[in-house]
């Protein structure tokens, strides 16, 4: 009996602490880049491995018209942080999802009372090139870094 005990905590143990090590790993979300805006799931999966993903509260896809849109609906900065990085989480997840997602047009976003409103040719506009090239999430961020932390660049493209 206390080897049968013993034996199903051990197996719990492990299953526990393997739920974990899965938990935390995530995967890489340019593995998905090319998903359309149609795939419910796979847009829902690649919103929240996105900056700020954990508070998604709301996505709705508008696929039946063109011009295809992403509408998402964020919950969850500490007071003092909003407007900062809000503004930064919207434009870097604008800017992932143009590239992730190829047949998006328009993507809104409201973070806590704030709201964007996004198109794939105005951010081309405002970096001066064609961001939907990078393949991978670390050229993307190195790429977007210096537009995001530029205030004045963030204030021309948000007003």
């Amino acid at each position: 009996m206390e080897k049968t005990v013993g034996a199903i905590a051990l197996a719990s143990g492990m299953l526990i602490l393997s739920g974990c090590g899965t938990a935390a790993t995530q995967t890489d979300v340019f593995k998905q880049q090319g998903t359309y805006l149609g795939d419910n799931s796979k847009v829902r999966d690649i919103v929240q491995q996105l900056p700020h993903g954990d508070q998604l509260k709301k996505m709705e896809l508008s696929t039946k018209d063109k011009p295809y849109q992403l509408t998402l609906r964020y919950a969850g900065y500490e007071e003092g942080q909003v407007e900062q990085k809000s503004n930064r989480t919207a434009i870097y997840n604008a800017t992932a999802l143009f590239t992730l997602i190829p047949n998006v047009d328009h993507v809104n976003m409201t973070i806590e009372d704030a709201s964007y409103h996004f198109t794939k040719q105005q951010l081309r506009d405002w970096y001066g090139k064609d961001f939907t090239s990078y393949d991978n999430e670390k050229a993307l961020k190195a790429f977007t870094k210096p537009f995001i932390e530029d205030s004045k660049k963030v204030n021309y493209l948000l007003n």
